[in-house]
Order: C-alpha cells, then sequence, then structure tokens
C-alpha cells in the first residue's frame, strides 16, 4: 500500500500532462497588471478553504484506488520455460535420413512428404518401360551396399517424360547411360541411380495414366512385406510395433480396391519406414491411399486408428 507521504508523487504523476497554453498565460499576466482591490480581511481564510477542499477532493479520488485490494488476475502472467511433458517425449528417427522427428506420445504428427516436388508438370523420375519411379527427398544419398541387380540404363534423357515412350528407360533427371539398380529384397518397389555422384532412391508411382502393368496388385508395387519397423499416418498417429504395423500393411494389401491410375492430392501421408534405412510414401485422401494408382481401404484406417488409440 503506498503511503501519504507519497501523495505529492502522486499528484505529479497524475497532472504531468497538464500545460498551460499561451491563453492561459495571457489571462494571468492581465489579471498581474490589473489594479488590485483591498479585500476585507474577513476573507483572508478563503484560500486556505479551497486548498483544503482540492485536498480532500484529491484524496477521495486517489485514495481509493490505492487502497482497492489486488485483482485476482494478476498484470503479468509467467509460464516455465519449457513443457511440464517434456520427459514424456519419443524421438522418431530415420538413421540414414535427413529428418529427425519428435513428438510426444498420443500425439498425431503433421504432415510431411518425402517425395521430391516437380518442376514444369514433371517430378523428377525413372520409367523402366511403362513402370515408373519418383526420387525421394530423404535420403540424400545411399550406400551401394543396398543395390541389386541392374535394371539397364538410361536410354532416353528427356525434359519432356509425358512425351517419351514406354518401352525404353527414361529420366528427366538421371543422366543418359547411367545404370538403374533395383533395391536389394525390395521388387522392385524401390530402384537408385547415381545423380550428381551420389545414388538416390526413387520410389514406383504413377505417372501420366499409368500404374499397374497386366494383372499387378497393391502388393506387387509394395513388395516390403517383412522389412516394415513402423508407419507415421499424419493427424492420426504413429505406430512403432514392427508387429502391429506388418499387420496394418498385410490389411492394406489384403483389402485394398484398386480405383484409377491416377494421384492423391490430399495433405495426408501414410509414411512406411524399412529395416533398411529407408521409408516410402503413399499420399492420403478420405479413405483413399495413392502411390501406384489410387487404393480404397477403409479398413486400414479404421485398423490404424484403433492401433493407435
Amino acid at each position: 500500500m503506498k503511503r501519504l507521504e507519497q501523495l505529492p508523487e502522486i499528484t505529479n504523476e497524475t497532472l504531468g500532462g497538464l500545460v498551460a497554453g499561451q491563453e492561459m498565460k495571457a489571462r494571468i499576466l492581465a489579471s498581474a497588471a490589473a489594479p488590485r482591490r483591498r479585500r476585507p480581511a474577513a476573507r483572508v481564510w478563503v484560500p486556505a478553504l479551497c486548498a483544503t477542499l482540492a485536498l480532500v477532493v484529491g484524496l477521495s479520488v486517489g485514495l481509493p484506488s490505492l487502497l482497492a485490494t489486488p485483482s485476482q488476475q494478476p498484470l503479468i502472467s509467467s509460464m516455465p520455460a519449457g513443457d511440464g511433458t517434456v520427459g514424456n517425449e519419443q524421438a522418431l528417427l530415420d538413421l540414414n535420413g535427413t529428418n529427425v522427428n519428435v513428438g510426444a506420445r498420443g500425439t498425431a504428427p503433421d504432415f510431411r512428404s518425402i517425395w521430391e516436388s516437380g518442376s514444369d508438370g514433371s517430378f523428377p523420375m525413372i520409367g523402366l518401360k511403362g513402370r515408373y519411379y519418383r526420387m525421394l527427398t530423404t535420403p540424400d544419398s545411399v550406400s551401394s551396399t543396398l543395390l541389386g541387380s541392374s535394371l539397364g540404363s538410361v536410354e532416353n534423357f528427356t525434359t519432356e517424360p509425358a512425351l517419351a515412350g514406354s518401352d525404353v528407360v527414361m529420366s528427366n533427371r538421371v543422366a543418359g547411360g547411367t545404370e538403374v539398380y533395383e533395391i536389394s529384397g525390395m521388387g522392385g518397389t524401390l530402384v537408385a541411380a547415381q545423380v550428381d555422384g551420389v545414388y538416390r532412391v526413387f520410389q514406383r508411382v504413377s505417372f501420366n495414366g499409368g500404374a499397374l502393368l497386366g494383372r499387378e496388385t497393391l502388393a506387387d508395387t509394395l513388395q516390403i512385406s517383412g522389412h516394415i519397423l513402423m508407419m507415421e499416418l499424419s493427424g492420426v498417429g504413429t505406430v512403432t510395433d514392427s508387429q502391429t504395423a506388418e499387420q496394418l500393411f498385410a490389411t492394406l494389401t489384403g483389402k485394398a480396391q484398386f480405383e484409377s491410375s491416377g494421384t492423391v492430392s490430399g495433405k495426408q501421408s501414410l509414411l512406411i519406414e524399412l529395416d533398411n534405412g529407408l521409408t516410402l510414401q503413399l499420399l492420403v485422401k478420405n479413405d483413399k491411399l495413392g502411390a501406384c494408382g489410387v487404393w480404397s481401404c477403409p479398413e486400414f484406417f479404421e485398423a490404424f486408428e484403433a492401433a493407435v488409440q
């Protein structure tokens, strides 16, 4: 509580913005120059009374605010640095890639895409006689120890892959003459080729109306069974138990229905991390997934939500 000795200081702060203008100054000077009439001595008490009244009025205005009980809400709120739930975090690491996610258990991961972005209507790709592969952003290089057998070399380097024939090995990112290899154990799901001196990974996808060949199924385009470590569905959650992730993948490949050779443009992704350190992706919109063709599988999403609860 403020002491009464501080009243002058409070008054100065309250009246600090009051400034006498030229008009007031002229009136004061005119009043000082005018002849003064002698006033009766009986009225000497009037100034003192006015000063007393001014003091009473000032106290009646200022004291209530000084004596008032502080509000229950503090004027300045504070919080500790960090979050009290920091101890309940887990790290989701792609050891061979360039991305590291750290998230609290039970929180839904944000959308992220690991497909390399395109330009001029086409993404960085390889075409292998009717099968198309899109370059991944992670990892930024892979060891040659992951390479399997050769699938041929780039015969046609073109900036217009949509105009290239489907009977050759072509690319708009890999130089002509460069050898293309399958990733060992992936059955053509992932391939690799040298780009700017390092091996980059490409995932099978749809392109220009081309997706499946012959009687291929979703499992034929995703030959990763037995190699899954974890799954991440943005906006839903993460399954880190490999056995549960394998069961979810079996539901996906067993129940998915092919809808078209197009693509999915949703802002949700399913990332599947493999035991060779690589990760592949399917884009998601509602109950549809897209990579090599568009597939509908509501059973998969129901099972995934149940698994993360």
